[in-house]
């Protein structure tokens, strides 16, 4: 919850997790600006347009994998996640 405090507008939040719940914490801090799983700030207005508070990320790109050479050679990196967020 911190990191929209630290990161200045335009910077980014670069995040390698190893587990699938350590994404899951990730990507709903990019999406949402929150790890918390409850809370989920999707308010949009007749259209389906997004109408809320505005997001602390955007996300930059899909999320990294490791390729298959990279798997051959270190057999850990298979689970390895790699996503970026840029700063609002």
């Amino acid at each position: 919850e911190t990191c929209p405090k630290i990161i200045r507008p335009g910077g980014r939040l670069v995040v390698l997790s190893y587990h699938s719940m350590e994404d899951g914490a990730t990507k709903r801090m990019i999406r949402d600006g929150t790890v918390d799983r409850n809370r989920r700030s999707e308010e949009k207005d007749i259209y389906g347009n997004y109408s809320g508070p505005p997001k602390p990320f955007r996300a930059v790109g899909k999320r990294g994998k490791a390729s298959a050479d990279e798997i051959s050679v270190n057999s850990r990196a298979r689970s390895a996640t790699l996503r970026v967020g840029e700063r609002c």
